[in-house]
């Protein structure tokens, strides 16, 4: 397709590229279901989201179209983002944080703004500049409806963005002396805070600038949960050799767990691990193929089978305020962090059991030396 052809097309509506294209009438209704389903088998999902959006509006009782693009929306965006929304302390928590350090003057970055909801709280504290950046193309047109729905269009401006593509003068006027930045996974790490607020403050921020949350501190203990050690790997069940299934497996990893609902022993104390000051994060990359090391010892408070070790952390929302998300803590959006190893350790209560954790940006692991 020459260029000229390719601006012809953007200039179009969708419905008359769909007829120019496939010869389908934007009112032909069968037809155009066909079309969104040819575009989720070519793997487009955006398109065939247009298609249902149109169909929708020829016909909003459309049950097919309604529940597809419901589907397809649901499948795009992960469900723990209504576990989330839920949490009405994590909620509570962020709002005092950005109470405590708001006001008419401050420039606030919202780094993966998702519904918009801790944008619209930083609004409603009076800040003087609020841009919203949401890199997901649909999580971006709901939170920029949600802000414009709830009286905040004016104030708060939504960029389909990563916030290290945000170029001065164009999408933000002065650097932002507040950044809140809540890209946390049950691990902490995983979904990139460490990499995101070192760019971020380096490019875009202010040198005094405060972030929220504050930090974390990372949780840990030692434990034996036989049910699901068996599959992780997966080896013998029922008397059948399964372990081919592993190759299904993501080895070296954690998994995200409720401990509260599971079957399994403490076989150590709580004992810490890296603690991360988000205000003071390092200006060095640790590459996940050449961690940093830390070599603990923790106490084995049972004798058991060490076959994990459960992790998780406090959240610092700044110098005064503290939640956990380990089991029992104040934050229930997030779980517990699993990490299996392959061969599981016989230990005896009152031993020193020797681990090593393994840090890069992205994430924690484990070794038993």
């Amino acid at each position: 397709m020459s260029d000229e052809e390719e601006q012809e097309k953007q200039r179009k509506s969708p419905a008359e590229n769909w007829e120019h294209e496939f010869g389908i009438s934007p009112e032909n209704i069968d037809d155009l279901i066909s079309l969104a389903d040819l575009f989720i088998k070519q793997k487009k999902p955006e398109e065939a989201e247009k298609v249902y959006e149109h169909i929708l509006l020829f016909e909003p009782d459309n049950s097919q179209a309604k529940n597809a693009l419901e589907e397809l929306r649901s499948e795009s965006v992960p469900r723990w983002h209504f576990t989330m929304l839920a949490d009405t302390n994590r909620n509570d928590a962020f709002e005092k944080a950005i109470k405590k350090h708001t006001n008419r003057k401050t420039r606030i970055l919202d780094i993966g703004t998702g519904s918009g909801l801790l944008s619209m709280m930083a609004a409603r504290c009076g800040a003087k500049e609020i841009i919203a950046c949401e890199e997901h193309e649909g999580l971006f047109r709901a939170a920029k409806r949600i802000v414009d729905a709830n009286g905040f269009g004016d104030s708060i401006k939504v960029i389909n963005k990563r916030s290290s593509h945000l170029e001065q003068g164009e999408d933000y006027n002065e650097k932002f002396d507040l950044i809140i930045c809540e890209i946390l996974d049950s691990g902490g790490l995983g979904e990139g805070v460490l990499p995101t607020l070192r760019q971020a403050k380096e490019e875009v921020a202010t040198k005094n600038v405060r972030i929220i949350p504050a930090g974390i501190s990372l949780k840990a203990q030692l434990i034996e949960i036989p049910k699901l050690h068996q599959v992780n790997p997966i080896k013998s069940i029922s008397g059948f050799d399964l372990s081919i299934f592993d190759e299904f497996r993501v080895s070296d990893t954690y998994t995200p767990l409720n401990l509260a609902i599971q079957e399994y022993k403490p076989l150590s104390e709580v004992f810490d691990l890296r603690a991360y000051d988000f205000n003071d994060v390092n200006d060095y990359e640790i590459d996940f193929n050449k961690p940093e090391i830390d070599t603990l010892e923790p106490k084995c408070i049972e004798s058991g089978q060490l076959q994990a070790v459960a992790f998780w952390f406090d959240l610092h929302m700044d110098e005064e305020d503290t939640y956990s998300s380990g089991p029992g803590g104040e934050l229930d959006h997030w779980l517990q962090a699993i990490y299996y190893f392959e061969q599981p350790k016989d230990v005896t209560q009152g031993d020193r059991i020797k681990i090593n954790a393994l840090y890069s940006d992205w994430m924690v692991r484990f070794r038993l030396p």
